[in-house]
């Protein structure tokens, strides 16, 4: 093991050295820098450092070899990744890398608005410790087919630590070069200083009473003294951890005394849509209830899921889910994280004839809440049905289907799935302030809420 990481040692304390020594000439990638004028971004070149045009400030992979990436607080794997600035909890990166397993992955951690656009600070400012690091935790794989080498990271650690709240990217790289990236993530980071009181239910908009879900809250600021309250806070709803359909855009309808009151009757309005769809590969040894068909085709196990059918049209049929997230296990292991294996998993969508004018996609936490040419279904003319295949780590995953218009780009999750108002979801709602005499937008308030339990805290 000594040999393993006498280069990587050597290589980041060489790194760390010349950080401290050249900290005032050496530029690195902060959301100042990222939002630097061209001219500036010449001179930070020119003084070492490149500076990446390629990322996106959301949860997004950028190589085939890098497969499932989960980012949660520790303790429990399908949790939001939100920490309390002031607690003792940790955030926890783990990511698998299905390549040769000579790459070194470098991090850092940019601060970013409300809007998820790079913050006005430099890294200093939002940081303690060094701004850029190696991921020295790793295990290799055991006893799979296929092979892989698995990561994990958890922040904060004695590299660094993150000193304010608010949104953040945690950008993962190859090689100390920020012109190779890995994968993007959100996180949170919540200094409690308000009180939210969601309450979520059935719409009483007569033209949505079916399918839709509504989100009022209330925002209790007494520990704060906000300039202009509308103003000051920005609020950001979230179903499921899914940004592709989150609500950013509301101001408060009522300010009263100390509190905020966000009560509208479309304004928050969700798509209740349906339960999801799951699969379960955590044995191989029998079909568990959705699956046809185990095969190994070598060099892997291919697993042929039961043909799935538009609901569109369906009345509401409960089954138990969790909103869309992916568990990875493996019943016969020690430890899943390295034991559990990749295996084909074959998608089957019987809908007759192809959606005209659409493409169709694999969509939930499986694929990262995005629609992508990597989980682009394919239409079969020879069973009228949309097939993809996907490589998926052992384990429990929930999955739906979503359709994109081809002209203008708009993702329709109810067309295959249904919509319905009694849909059991997540929702998370997310205040952040900004003082005048600030030059970021802090979040102050994190609260989670379902659409048929009591609020969580």
């Amino acid at each position: 093991m000594g040999q393993k990481y006498s280069f990587c040692v050597s290589r980041i304390t060489n790194m760390k050295i010349f950080i401290y020594l050249g900290i005032s000439m050496l530029t690195t990638i902060t959301c100042e820098t990222l939002n630097a004028s061209p001219s500036n971004r010449t001179m930070q070149r020119e003084n070492g450092y490149k500076l990446s045009d390629k990322i996106q400030y959301d949860d997004l992979t950028y190589r085939d070899n890098i497969k499932t990436v989960e980012m949660y607080r520790s303790g429990w794997r399908l949790s939001p990744p939100m920490r309390n600035l002031r607690d003792t909890s940790s955030l926890i990166l783990e990511f698998d890398d299905l390549n040769d397993p000579t790459t070194h992955y470098t991090y850092t951690l940019i601060h970013c608005s409300a809007e998820w656009q790079p913050s006005d600070l430099i890294n200093t400012e939002y940081l303690s410790g060094l701004p850029e690091n190696e991921i020295r935790d790793y295990r290799y794989s055991r006893n799979a087919h296929q092979t892989y080498k698995h990561y994990r990271l958890s922040l904060p650690n004695e590299d660094v630590q993150p000193k304010l709240p608010g949104n953040y990217i945690l950008y993962v790289y190859e090689n100390f070069d920020s012109e190779q990236p890995v994968l993007t993530r959100r996180f949170f980071i919540v200094d409690p200083l308000v009180q939210v009181m969601p309450d979520v239910h059935r719409t009483d908009n007569v033209k949505f009473l079916n399918t839709e879900q509504e989100v009022d809250f209330t925002v209790n600021y007494q520990a704060l003294q906000p300039d202009d309250p509308r103003r000051n806070f920005k609020v950001a709803l979230v179903q499921n951890l899914n940004w592709t359909t989150a609500i950013t855009d509301l101001l408060p309808k009522y300010i009263q005394p100390g509190e905020l009151v966000y009560n509208y009757e479309e304004e928050n309005l969700f798509q209740g849509g349906s339960e999801f769809l799951h699969f379960d590969t955590k044995s191989l040894k029998y079909n568990s209830d959705r699956i046809r068909e185990i095969r190994f085709q070598p060099p892997l196990n291919h697993v042929y899921l039961l043909p799935d059918r538009p609901k569109a049209f369906s009345s509401y049929e409960f089954q138990e889910d969790i909103n869309g997230k992916f568990l990875v296990k493996w019943d016969d292991a020690f430890d899943s994280d390295t034991e559990a294996d990749y295996v084909k998993v074959h998608f089957t969508l019987n809908t007759g004839d192809s959606i005209q004018g659409s493409d169709v996609y694999l969509f939930g936490g499986l694929t990262s809440w995005k629609t992508s040419t990597d989980n682009k279904c394919f239409y079969n003319p020879d069973n009228q049905s949309y097939e993809i295949n996907m490589l998926f780590k052992q384990g429990y995953y929930n999955y739906s289907y979503a359709v994109r218009d081809r002209k203008n780009g708009k993702i329709d999750l109810t067309q295959i799935n249904g919509n319905h108002y009694e849909t059991e979801n997540d929702y998370y709602i997310l205040v952040y302030f900004r003082d005048i005499r600030e030059r970021f937008d802090r979040l102050v308030g994190m609260q989670a809420a379902n659409s048929v339990k009591l609020p969580q805290n």
